[in-house]
C-alpha cells in the first residue's frame, strides 16, 4: 500500500495543499514552522480515524495532537487542529494497492462483511461472539447480504483502479466523519489487521525521540503485543522506550524464522552500512542482573554496553531494527527529522542505506521531513527519491530536475546551494560585508525564518535576479528570494516579481541608518568602547560632521569626471562569446577609435585647471545640499571607518556597528523604524 495523493485543508499550518507522490522515497523540505510535520500528522490522523487497527488508536492520536484528553474523551478541541475555526478540516488520501493486497481483500469478503456490520451498529471492536445473536436474526442477515453486495461493487472498482480513496472531514459542530466511501476505509483497515502484532504496513517515527538509558523492563506476551501495536502509529514515542525490548524480543522470537533476518545479521548490516566501526558481541544479563547488549569498537577493540552509545547511534539501531523486523512488504513509513542527534557524515549515507537495504527489497514507501543538507543532497541525486518543497500553506511543490538545474545555476552565481534555498522561508541577499550581522542583531524577530547572505558584485547579482525572474516566468516554483541593494551611486532599475523581491535603501547604505547622534554619543562616551571617552554630545556631533564633509571633495571629483563619459578600453565578455575573431577585432578597434576621438578633444595644457575648477564649483553646490542630507548621502561605511581611526576604540569596527544597531533598536529610533518598515514591505509585498 503506497500513498499516491494527499489533500489537506485547514489543518494546523496547512491551508490548502494538493500533491501527487510518485516515488518510493519522498523528502519534504521547507523552513521551520512551515508545516512539514503537519503533512505527516495529517496522514497519521486520517489513518487512525478511518482505518484504525486498535480500538484506542483514534483517541490516542487525537490526544497527541491536543484535540482530546483522557479524562474527557468525548470532547474534541477543534481549535487544536483547525487553522480557521469556521472552516472544516479535510484530509484526503489515495492509496495504491498491490496485487497481493487486492487478493487478500477478495479472499476476505466473508470476514470483512461482519466487521462492517459491527461498525455500523457501533460495535467496531466488539468481541467475535458479541454480535452472534444479531447477525443470526433476519435483520442481521439482510444487513450482511446488503454489505456483501456493496463490498463486491467496491472491490470491482478497486481491482480496476488498484486504488482506495479515504477522506476525513472534521468540523466544530459535527465532529469527525468519513466523507469518502465508508466501505473503502474498512478494506484498508482489513489489510493491516491480517498481520501479526509484530508486523505493520504503517508506522510513524516522530521527531521527539528520547531514548532511555540504564535498565529497562522487558516484557513478552499480550502486554508487549499491545504496546507494539500502539508504537506504530497512535503512540509512536513508545518505540524509543523499547530499544532493549526490541532486541531481546527479536532474539527470543525471531532467530529461528529466517537466518537472513537474524538479529546478528541485522546488526551487521547496520554497522557495516551506516554506523561503521562497530560490532555486536553478545547480549544477555550482566553480573549485576541488568540486561546487557555488548558492542565492540573494531578500530581500537574497546568493548562497551549499548547504553554507552550516543542517542543518535541508539536511535538509528532501533529505527533500522524496527524497519527490518516490523514493517511489512509494501509498507509506509513516516519519518520526522531522522537527522536528529546524527552527525553530517552519517546523514550523508542515510538515504542510500534506507533505499538499498529496505526500500527496494520490500517495496516500501518512505516520507521524510528534514532540514539536513546531506539528506537533501541525497534526495536530489537518487532516482528512487523525489524532493518536495513546502513553499507556503497552500503550495507543496515537487522540485523537478529541470527546475533544480535552472535555479541552481542562478543561485550558485550568488554563492547559495539549492538546498539552502529550500530550507528557509526565503534567502535575503545583502551588499555590505557587515549587513548580515547588523540586520540579525537589529531585526532577529522579523528575519528568524530567513537566511541572510552577503553577495558581492552588483553585476553578477543583477544577472542572477534576471535569471530567477525568467525561471519564474517559465512556471518554476521556488521559495521567495530577496535582494537588498545599497543606494550608492547606482540606483537599480530592477523591480520585484512574485518570487524575486528587490529593495534599495533610501540612504546610501545600511550604515547610514546607524548615524544616530544619541547612539554614537552613548558609545563614544562609554569607557568600555572608547579608550579616551568623549564628555559631551556636542563634540561627537562636530566630529561626525567634519568626517562626513571630508568626503565631499571625492564625491565632487567623481561627479565631474563622470560627465566626460570616457569609454573604457577593457575587453568584455560579450565581446567574445559566440563571435569570430574578425568580429572581435572589429568591435575592439571601434572602441579604441571612439576613445581616441574622445581624448583628441581634450586640451592637455588646460584640462587640469579646468577639472580642478569644476570640482571646486561642484563641491560648493554639494555643501549646501549636504547641510541637511549628509547623514543620508555620505558614505556611511567610510564615515564609521574614519571614526574608528580617529577615535581610539577598545572594540573593533564591526562590534561598534552591531552596538549602534542594538542601541537604535532599544531606543526605537526613527532610523530603526525606517529599516523595519522597509524590511516589512520587502517581505510582505504582493
Amino acid at each position: 500500500m503506497h500513498l499516491k495523493y494527499l489533500k489537506v485543508k485547514n489543518f494546523r499550518a496547512l491551508e490548502d495543499i494538493h500533491v501527487e507522490f510518485d516515488s518510493h522515497v519522498n523528502v519534504i523540505v521547507g523552513p521551520n514552522a512551515a508545516g512539514k510535520t503537519t503533512v505527516l500528522e495529517a496522514v497519521r490522523l486520517l489513518k487512525a480515524m478511518l482505518a484504525p487497527r486498535l480500538q484506542n488508536e483514534a483517541i490516542q492520536v487525537l490526544q497527541s495532537l491536543g484535540a482530546a484528553s483522557p479524562h474527557l474523551p468525548n470532547q474534541m478541541r477543534f481549535q487544536s487542529i483547525a487553522r480557521d475555526m469556521g472552516v472544516p478540516v479535510v484530509i484526503g488520501c489515495r492509496f495504491s494497492l498491490s496485487d497481493q493486497e487486492i487478493a487478500i481483500l477478495e479472499s476476505g469478503v466473508d470476514s470483512i462483511a461482519p466487521t462492517i456490520v459491527q461498525s455500523q451498529m457501533g460495535q467496531a471492536f466488539a468481541a467475535p461472539g458479541a454480535m452472534i445473536g444479531f447477525l443470526s436474526s433476519d435483520q442481521g442477515k439482510q444487513m450482511l447480504v446488503s454489505v456483501k453486495a456493496q463490498l463486491l461493487i467496491a472491490l470491482e472498482k478497486i481491482k480496476a483502479s488498484k486504488t482506495c480513496n479515504l477522506e476525513l472531514t472534521v468540523s466544530e459542530a459535527a465532529g469527525p466523519s468519513a466523507s469518502s466511501d465508508p466501505i473503502e476505509m474498512h478494506l484498508v483497515a482489513f489489510i493491516e489487521r491480517q498481520l501479526p502484532p509484530y508486523k505493520t504496513i504503517f508506522t510513524y517515527f516522530p521527531a521527539d525521540r528520547a531514548l532511555p538509558s540504564g535498565e529497562q523492563p522487558v516484557q513478552l506476551g499480550g502486554p508487549d503485543a499491545s504496546q507494539q501495536l500502539e508504537s506504530y502509529n497512535s503512540q509512536p514515542q513508545i518505540k524509543f522506550n523499547r530499544l532493549k525490548n526490541t532486541i531481546f524480543s527479536a532474539a527470543i522470537i525471531g532467530e529461528g524464522l529466517n537466518p537472513a533476518d537474524s538479529l546478528k545479521v541485522q546488526f551487521e548490516k547496520i554497522f557495516n552500512g551506516i554506523l561503521k566501526g562497530r560490532k555486536l558481541l553478545e547480549f544477555g544479563v550482566n553480573e549485576i542482573g541488568f540486561l546487557s547488549v555488548l558492542i565492540q569498537d573494531t578500530e581500537n577493540g574497546r568493548i562497551f554496553d549499548l547504553d554507552g552509545m550516543s542517542s543518535g547511534e541508539k536511535g538509528l539501531i532501533l529505527t533500522f531494527l524496527l524497519i527490518a523486523r516490523s514493517v511489512a512488504q509494501d509498507g509506509i513509513i513516516l519519518f520526522d527529522e531522522p537527522e536528529l542527534h546524527l552527525n553530517p557524515a552519517v546523514c550523508k549515507d542515510l538515504l542510500a542505506y534506507l533505499i538499498n537495504e529496505y526500500v527496494i527489497p520490500r517495496n516500501l514507501q518512505i516520507f521524510i521531513c528534514s532540514h539536513s543538507l546531506e539528506i537533501l543532497a541525497g534526495a536530489l541525486d537518487n532516482d528512487y527519491c523525489s524532493l518536495y518543497h513546502l513553499i507556503s500553506s497552500t503550495t507543496l511543490s515537487k522540485v523537478r530536475q529541470q527546475d533544480e538545474i535552472t535555479l541552481g545555476d542562478a543561485l550558485r552565481r550568488l554563492g547559495v546551494s539549492e538546498s539552502e534555498n529550500l530550507l528557509y522561508r526565503g534567502i535575503i541577499f545583502v551588499e555590505g560585508p557587515d549587513d548580515v550581522a547588523l540586520l540579525e542583531s537589529g531585526f532577529s524577530t522579523q528575519l528568524r525564518r530567513y537566511k541572510l547572505k552577503f553577495s558581492s558584485g552588483r553585476a553578477e547579482v543583477e544577472k542572477a535576479i534576471k535569471a530567477l525572474q525568467q525561471a519564474e516566468v517559465s512556471g518554476i516554483h521556488a521559495a521567495p528570494t530577496y535582494f537588498i541593494f545599497d543606494r550608492d551611486e547606482l540606483p537599480t532599475n530592477l523591480t520585484s516579481s512574485v518570487s524575486v523581491k528587490v529593495l534599495q535603501w533610501d540612504r546610501r547604505c545600511l550604515e547610514n541608518y546607524l548615524i544616530d547622534l544619541d547612539a554614537i554619543s552613548n558609545a563614544l562616551m562609554d569607557d568600555e568602547v572608547a579608550k579616551e571617552p568623549f564628555t559631551n554630545q556636542g563634540d561627537v556631533s562636530r566630529l561626525l560632521r567634519e568626517l562626513a564633509f571630508q568626503q565631499l571633495e571625492e564625491v565632487a571629483a567623481k561627479k565631474v569626471y563622470s560627465k566626460y563619459a570616457f569609454e573604457g578600453l577593457g575587453i568584455r565578455r560579450e565581446d567574445l562569446v559566440n563571435r569570430s575573431i574578425d568580429d572581435v577585432s572589429e568591435t575592439l578597434l571601434a572602441r579604441i577609435q571612439n576613445v581616441k576621438n574622445q581624448i583628441s578633444e581634450i586640451d592637455i595644457n588646460s584640462w587640469r585647471d579646468e577639472f580642478k575648477n569644476m570640482v571646486i564649483d561642484e563641491r560648493k553646490q554639494l555643501e549646501g545640499i549636504w547641510e541637511t542630507t549628509w547623514q543620508s548621502d555620505c558614505d556611511g561605511k567610510r564615515l564609521l571607518y574614519d571614526l574608528s581611526r580617529k577615535v581610539k576604540l577598545r572594540i573593533n569596527l564591526k562590534k561598534l556597528k552591531v552596538r549602534l544597531m542594538r542601541e537604535i533598536s532599544i531606543n526605537n529610533s526613527p532610523t530603526w523604524n525606517t529599516i523595519k518598515g522597509n524590511i516589512h514591505t520587502l517581505l510582505t509585498e504582493a
